[in-house]
């Protein structure tokens, strides 16, 4: 069974919303037919590999998964794979990385894991600190100071004054533009992003640059 060329991956977070976007037409497609997609080495070789790493019962969860996920395939689930990559980089380090098309947490943190383990980084940082930066920025849970919307969050932990000097030794209004029209793009392109998943937190994400914004044009 050749497996489609093209599918939708950027699906809402919201179920009901997911089961409204598509007129699913189920299709039987056999567990035989299914398969055949590892006939091929290079499917071959992920079997094999997740065969190895896994327990037995939670191999087959994840191959019944996979199952499932070919036979939705052959439903008529809309394609609409963007073109646009959904990154705020433009270098051509990033933008030729194989994690390119996935959201710059992801392509982030991958980027990152790879350069904290290599040869530079490995014999002074052990796994448990090379995972503790990369989720961070996988989860993107390192924000700025108002990230929350009230600053009050983190006045327990830092001193005005130094919020004052960072602040006034590097000015934000440009980098809540671009922040602000960056992040109504990878929306757009990719409902599956991370902030996607937190409504009310994109909301206010979007409302504290839009004040930044409109304070820095006064």
């Amino acid at each position: 069974m050749a497996i489609p060329q093209t599918f939708d991956a950027f699906v809402p977070s919201n179920f009901g919303q997911l089961i409204a976007k598509g007129n699913f037409k189920p299709t039987y497609v056999s567990l035989e037919e299914l398969k055949k997609t590892f006939d091929t080495a290079e499917f071959r070789k992920s079997y094999e590999l997740a065969k190895k790493l896994d327990s037995e019962s939670i191999f087959n969860h994840s191959l019944r998964m996979y199952y499932y996920s070919l036979a939705i395939l052959h439903s008529g689930f809309p394609s609409k794979h963007p073109l646009r990559p959904p990154n705020c980089a433009t270098n051509e380090a990033v933008t030729t990385h194989p994690s390119h098309d996935m959201t710059f947490e992801f392509t982030g943190g991958i980027i990152t894991f790879e350069h904290l383990a290599s040869d530079t980084y490995g014999p002074l940082l052990d796994a448990s600190e090379i995972g503790d930066v990369t989720q961070s920025i996988m989860l993107h849970t390192i924000g700025g100071y108002d990230a929350f919307g009230k600053p009050e969050f983190l006045e327990c932990m830092l001193h005005p004054d130094t919020v004052k000097e960072i602040r006034d030794a590097i000015p934000k209004e440009q980098v809540a533009k671009e922040f602000l029209s960056d992040f109504e793009e990878m929306v757009k392109v990719k409902p599956n992003c991370i902030l996607a998943h937190y409504p009310d937190t994109l909301k206010g994400i979007f409302k504290v640059l839009r004040d930044q914004v409109e304070a820095g044009s006064q």
